[in-house]
């Protein structure tokens, strides 16, 4: 039988493959490399698609999210709440800026942060809430941002996993002060190596992030912060852009896979928070699905050669960094889904038949498991 991997780099792009190279002759024969006129282009299209002031491009999502939080004014003495069910990046940046990474209990119907424990969580020394769109899902940005105005918070998006994600209508990255996204090549909106984006509500803020990436230093709150090197290349940038410009397509590919998971796995052991009417749009980064004995099916997939992934196991609370980090109450959700949580392949060139026959087995283990 034939193996089904989890993500396939190669097919989707060799429809654009001749517009790729010829991107990168014509890069070639500039002699400019970093910063020039496509990273501009990539900024003002990605600014409008997630409607925003502006964006800035910068070498990876991690990057984004450091930049992002720096110029918030997180340092030693700042908390930043934030969820255990995410990759560790989301937390790396926050401990290197000094600052302190709240961790708070998620929801099982969309594994993303639940608002009343960010609510409870909140201190004197809170300074960001760092809602993570995990796996494409976007969060209750209306409860977050409530909370957020009430303390006078701010609001960063991690939108690394959710580039085109819809919250009643809106685009993720238009909620919070800013909003970071990775274009790291499994990603649904990939370039052909590592690169980043800060998404910006106030041009004002874009243009410190313009300062930062680029070595110059500026002073935030009174405290002068120096900048780094974090700039995105010309080649990365181009890239990046000829899939944007087939995003809709490609997405209609996951789309298309995604339904037949759903028309054939429980809505009980997947996300199933679609309402009529309501502007919500899941991009499906990855497809996951909730499983008792879920040893019991990685073996099954295993021997007909299919791939999955498992996320997030261990949560953050139990990685080396939880010393840096406050748990702030029971985090029984994050351990639930630590233990039941796996993803199934999603990309743009996966084979219908593929699909059908990976949700049929889910199916019938979901079926012995009285699940």
């Amino acid at each position: 039988m034939r193996r089904v991997e989890r993500y396939d780099l190669v097919s989707p792009m060799m429809p654009c493959k001749d517009e790729i190279l010829a991107g990168v002759d014509r890069i070639l024969s500039t002699g400019a490399y970093i910063l020039g006129e496509e990273v501009r282009a990539l900024e003002q299209e990605m600014a409008t698609a997630c409607e925003a002031a502006d964006s800035v491009g910068v070498a990876s999502g991690s990057a984004a999210l450091y930049l992002a939080l720096q110029l918030a004014g997180v340092g030693p003495g700042v908390e930043v709440i934030t969820t255990p069910y995410t990759f560790v990046a989301t937390i790396e940046a926050v401990i290197r800026l000094g600052g302190t990474p709240v961790l708070v209990d998620i929801s099982l119907d969309d594994l993303n942060l639940q608002a009343e424990h960010v609510a409870d969580a909140v201190t004197d020394r809170t300074r960001v809430i760092l809602p993570v769109h995990i796996f494409g899902v976007p969060c209750d940005m209306d409860a977050l941002q409530t909370i957020a105005d009430t303390h006078g918070l701010d609001v960063i998006e991690d939108m690394c996993q959710a580039f085109g994600s819809l919250y009643k209508g809106r685009s993720c990255g238009s909620f919070g002060r800013m909003s970071c996204l990775s274009f790291y090549p499994t990603k649904n909106l990939p370039g052909i190596g590592d690169g980043g984006l800060v998404v910006c509500r106030d041009n004002e803020d874009a243009e410190l992030i313009r300062k930062l990436r680029g070595h110059e230093s500026v002073r935030i709150n009174g405290v002068l912060r120096s900048g780094w090197n974090s700039r995105i290349d010309e080649i990365q940038a181009m890239a990046i852009r000829v899939r944007l410009a087939r995003f809709p397509d490609e997405q209609a590919d996951r789309d298309r896979a995604a339904a037949i998971y759903d028309e054939t796995i429980p809505a009980a052991n997947r996300f199933s928070g679609y309402a009529p009417g309501g502007g919500l749009r899941v991009t499906h980064h990855q497809y996951w699905i909730r499983v008792p004995e879920r040893g019991r099916l990685e073996e099954t997939l295993r021997k007909v050669g299919v791939a999955y992934g498992v996320y997030y196991d261990p949560p953050l609370h139990h990685d080396p960094l939880a010393e840096y980090c406050r748990v702030h109450g029971d985090l029984t959700n994050a351990e639930t889904a630590s233990a039941e949580v796996m993803t199934l392949p999603i990309y743009q060139a996966l084979p219908v038949d593929d699909a059908r026959r990976i949700g049929e087995l889910v199916r019938k283990h979901l079926d012995g498991c009285g699940a």
